[in-house]
Formats: C-alpha cells, sequence, structure tokens
C-alpha cells in the first residue's frame, strides 16, 4: 500500500433538502462563503448524485488541524444556516478526486428569483 502525499483532503456535510434551502436563501454577504470555486472557506463538491459543502484541505495535516477544520466548517454553516443543526460528529473527511470542475454551488431551479442580482439563471 502507497501513500498519496499528493491528494487534497475535503471536510464537509452532505446537502441535504434544508441545507439545499438554507443555501438558496443565504443573504448576499453569506454566498460569498460557499459560491467561490476557489474559496478558502468552502466549496460545494459532488459525489456521484449527492452534494456535499465543506472545506478543502492540502493533506498531510494533523490531528490537531482537523479538529480545528471540523469547528471552522461547522462555524461557517451556523452562520450561513442558522436554524439547521450542525453537529461536529457529521463532518465526513474524504479524498479529493483528481481535478474536476466543480459542483455548480446552486442549480437553477433552487437560486432565488430575484432578476437585479448578479446570478445568471
Amino acid at each position: 500500500m502507497k501513500i498519496d502525499k499528493e491528494r487534497k483532503l475535503f471536510f464537509g456535510y452532505k446537502i441535504d433538502s434544508k441545507l439545499r434551502e438554507a443555501l438558496a436563501n443565504a443573504t448576499p454577504g453569506d454566498r460569498h462563503y460557499f459560491e467561490d470555486p476557489d474559496s478558502d472557506f468552502l466549496r460545494i463538491c459532488s459525489a456521484g448524485d449527492e452534494r456535499w459543502i465543506g472545506k478543502v484541505m492540502k493533506c498531510g495535516i494533523t490531528t490537531a488541524d482537523v479538529e480545528d477544520v471540523q469547528r471552522n466548517v461547522v462555524s461557517i454553516l451556523r452562520r450561513i444556516a442558522p436554524n439547521i443543526r450542525h453537529s461536529p460528529t457529521q463532518v465526513k473527511i474524504f479524498a479529493i478526486a483528481d481535478e474536476t470542475p466543480e459542483a455548480d454551488p446552486l442549480p437553477a431551479g433552487d437560486r432565488p428569483d430575484d432578476d437585479g442580482g448578479p446570478y445568471i439563471v
């Protein structure tokens, strides 16, 4: 067995219907936490039909860093979706597959219809 010291890690939550709705209704000030595909905050990634929101980290982090990342993900999600319970124990860790295009943060049907915003529908 070999160790891959180049592959990035993803710490995140599976997006369910409640979280998807909270993301769609997030304020413009909170959207910068997850809409930028190169964000240092959160990113939305896909795994088959599932969509996940979380933080991408370089590999080889320490166990202390794992706890810090876990708390950071929970903290940002609590800001974006304060009415949803976010347990730190629900954060999952996955290895990122080879670089592929990021998932669309909000599918067209989940975007707010404000006609005046910077979002292209």
